[in-house]
């Protein structure tokens, strides 16, 4: 536990986010009689204190909360808002009552949007910044860093390109400066009243490209493939697993039964790409990496969406490796045979931690040495090779003793791969 020192009213708890942002901490929970915690990477750790008051969250509030918020935390019971100050950065703010009084789930978000490059996302994704008219559909559970991956490739659109930007979001999280693009930024609940009112309204005021910060619900959904059909870029944030047939039985499932099928035909039509996140922390403890899976609306894919037929995207997905798609198990495997991530936290990142994981299983691979590393690296590479260049790989892969124990197992893996 960390020890905190005795402060008093909102100053109590401004002292623990900058705590919190010191030790790298993504999120603070505080509630009055329990005390506070913070989410470090992705364990929960109490602070040690006198148990928060009700008071310090109230003098919190009254700083942080605009009159809008404070209104509709005292009708509904719950309130979001984005807090900018010198002493804590950005923050979000989820407050909720309860019965000692309001509580708080704060998010420390980044200080200046991060360079998309930073992100070490795949080198497809940057692409996304050049598209001229479809949607892209970022998604993953909560706090896997969908807004921050769209705020990058808009800021790289923004950098880049003359442009008319337009955002919708619930609370905002990023500002966005005028760089070569016009941003028009919209908070749902303080300048429009829902998603698809925005959408709506946002189509007759010339955007190029928009940002749909949740698919909610069906009047969202329909109003963002509207926006996709006529000829903009979407970006749209969906909360699922980071599974893309999870995420498009989703969306149809929306629609009521007797629409589904044109709606299967819209979003195959409409949709451009799938990137679906999941952060897991990294082997030497020093943060956390993004896993992504990457789904491109290639024919075959489209087709498969046409057809209801999505418990094939994901083998779709996994034989077009040379066109830039990936599955989320394929990259864990990645990063685990480079080092980076513990075989541990890669089956538990994966809906599939039985069937996917090769490297895993085979050779018990976890953070090695650097030579183990680059031998696994080889051997995960073999197996996606064309059969002429598997031979000349394995011969490399020879070239070492211990390559020769592992021999036979890798030609059955590759030959499985490629069967």
């Amino acid at each position: 536990m960390i020890a905190a020192p005795p402060l008093a009213g909102a100053d109590r708890i401004f002292d623990m986010v900058a705590t919190g942002r010191r030790r790298q901490a993504s999120d603070v929970h505080v509630e009055p009689g329990q005390g506070a915690a913070y989410r470090i990477y992705t364990a929960i750790e109490r602070v040690a204190t006198a148990p928060v008051e009700g008071a310090d969250v109230l003098s919190f509030l009254d700083v942080t909360l605009d009159k809008l918020a404070r209104a509709r935390l005292d009708k509904l019971g719950i309130a979001d808002a984005v807090y900018v100050h010198e002493r804590t950065g950005a923050i979000r703010i989820h407050a909720s009552q309860g019965k000692r009084g309001p509580r708080l789930a704060i998010r420390l978000l980044a200080r200046a949007i991060p360079e998309l490059d930073s992100l070490r996302l795949p080198a497809i994704v940057t692409s996304f910044a050049e598209l001229r008219s479809g949607l892209v559909l970022v998604t993953g559970p909560t706090g896997s860093g969908k807004t921050t991956t769209v705020a990058s490739i808009l800021d790289r659109v923004n950098a880049t390109s003359p442009k008319h930007i337009v955002t919708f979001e619930d609370p905002i999280e990023y500002t966005h400066a005028w760089l070569r693009s016009v941003v028009t930024q919209y908070e749902v609940g303080r300048d429009v009243a829902s998603f698809a009112d925005g959408i709506r309204g946002a189509l007759r005021a010339d955007p190029d490209v928009l940002f749909i910060g949740e698919l909610r619900g069906l009047e969202t959904v329909t109003a963002c493939l509207q926006a996709a059909e006529t000829g903009h870029v979407v970006f749209a944030a969906l909360h699922t697993p980071s599974e893309s047939a999870q995420a498009i039985n989703r969306i149809i499932g929306l629609f009521p039964s007797a629409e589904q099928e044109s709606a299967r035909v819209r979003l195959a039509d409409s949709l451009r790409a799938l990137v679906g996140l999941r952060l897991v922390p990294l082997a030497d403890g020093s943060g956390l990496r993004a896993a992504v899976e990457i789904a491109l609306t290639n024919d075959a894919l489209r087709r498969l969406i046409r057809d209801g037929a999505t418990h094939q995207i994901r083998a779709t997905i996994a034989m077009s490796r040379r066109d830039g798609m990936q599955t989320l198990e394929a990259h864990l495997n990645e990063l685990v045979a480079a080092g980076e991530i513990d075989a541990t936290v890669a089956r538990a990142a994966s809906l599939y931690p039985e069937e996917r994981f090769p490297f895993v299983r085979a050779w018990g691979l976890a953070a090695g040495d650097a030579r183990t590393r680059r031998r696994a690296a080889l051997r995960a590479r073999v197996g996606r090779a064309p059969r002429g260049t598997r031979t000349r790989m394995r011969r490399r892969l020879r070239s070492s003793p211990p390559a020769r124990r592992i021999a036979t197992r890798l030609h059955h893996l590759g030959a499985q791969a490629h069967a």
